[in-house]
This record gives structure tokens, C-alpha cells and sequence, in this order.
């Protein structure tokens, strides 16, 4: 699944809460603040990232915080800033392994420049603790199991409840009379992204 369903979830989760919803910046500001990084530190800033700054300027829910574009005055700032985060964290007089993105209570997510790959660091001594195959695996494992504490068998029990009372294997016999097939057979049915079901829990990412 895309992890912006799991962003759309944390945005009504709070709202529910009476906080306003995280939003993104305009594509211009997005690609001035990449410019300027890149200018300023030499770093170049991954495009997913760039690209979910696009959909939240940064987001916080029940302990996992992604960085948002930094503020020049510091009253500005609601969330940690990229740069203000990694340049407190990593000495930048060379360019860093990682380029921090977020963190939970366990680990920082972090982009790697020699491998070009995404990581789940140990908080405490920045050693690898999962890989991902993508910037999407990463967000879908931090969101999904972390901020919203939901789990593959919540999406298993909410598919089989809308599935109804009916065995997935039963197929209806056709009727002897008709011509052809079923007439509903060029019919294609659009699906939206399943919703699932909400559970607090707290675990680690799983190892790749």
C-alpha cells in the first residue's frame, strides 16, 4: 500500500483530536529548499523525500516525527528542521553516511548516500537495525505499525468482514439458457484503498 493512505490516516486521527491536519509546501518552495541544502552543505536531498514534503511539511504522531523544511526564525518552527536536525546530530565538515529523515522512540530513519537505500537506525548508536527496499517501505513501516499501531491481520479481519457470509472460493453457477458469459464480465470494478483497522501497539521494524 502507499504510504499516503497511512499519512491520510494520521491527518484524521488528528483532526479527531482537534489539532489541524499536516500540509505541504508548494512545489517552488519545496525546490528552493532543495537548492539551498544542496548549495549550502552539499547534500542533495532524496526526491521521495522532496516528494513528501509535498504532501506534509514534516509530521508528529504518537512519537514518530518526520522533519519539515527549516525555518530561518526559530519561533517558525512547529517541527524539527531537516537540516537543524542532522547538524545537531552528525558532523557535517564531510558529507554524513546518512542524511537523517525521522525518528520514533527506538530508531532514526535515515537515507544512505553510498548505498542509496533507506535504514531504521538505533537511536542511540546509529547501527543499522532494518533495511528497506524503498523511501514507500520505509513510511509504510514507520506509520503503519509505529504512529497508528496497526498490523497485517487488522487488515485481514476488516477484508473478511467486507467480504460477507459468502466463501471467497464460491463461484455461482452459470445458468444452462444463458448465451456467453456473465454480462458483468467486462465490467471493471474500482477499488479504493482499504481502510484498516485501528490498534495501538509498539513494535520494531522487521529486519529486512
Amino acid at each position: 500500500m502507499n504510504y499516503k493512505t497511512y499519512v491520510a490516516l494520521v491527518n484524521e486521527e488528528e483532526q479527531a483530536a482537534g489539532f489541524r491536519p499536516f500540509v505541504g509546501r508548494p512545489l517552488a518552495r519545496v525546490q528552493a529548499y532543495a537548492q539551498e541544502v544542496e548549495e549550502r552543505y552539499g547534500i542533495r536531498i532524496p526526491a521521495d523525500y522532496l516528494d513528501l514534503l509535498l504532501l506534509a511539511d514534516g509530521l508528529a504522531h504518537n512519537g514518530v516525527v518526520f522533519y519539515a523544511i527549516d525555518q530561518e526564525e526559530e519561533g517558525d518552527q512547529f517541527l524539527p528542521g531537516l537540516m537543524a536536525e542532522n547538524l545537531a546530530t552528525q558532523n557535517f565538515r564531510r558529507q554524513p553516511e546518512y542524511l537523517l529523515l525521522g525518528h520514533s522512540d527506538l530508531f532514526r530513519y535515515a537515507y544512505s548516500f553510498p548505498e542509496r537505500k533507506y535504514f531504521a537506525l538505533h537511536a542511540d548508536t546509529l547501527e543499522p537495525a532494518a533495511e528497506f527496499s524503498s523511501f514507500n517501505e520505509l513510511m509504510v513501516n514507520a506509520l503503519k505499525h509505529e504512529a497508528l499501531g496497526l498490523f497485517d491481520e487488522d487488515e485481514e479481519e476488516e477484508e473478511d468482514r467486507e467480504e460477507g457470509p459468502f466463501d471467497e472460493d464460491f463461484e455461482e453457477e452459470p445458468l444452462e439458457d444463458e448465451v456467453g458469459g456473465s454480462p458483468c464480465e467486462d465490467v471493471q470494478k474500482g477499488t479504493a484503498p482499504e481502510k484498516p483497522k485501528r490498534k495501538k501497539k509498539n513494535t520494531p521494524p522487521e529486519k529486512r
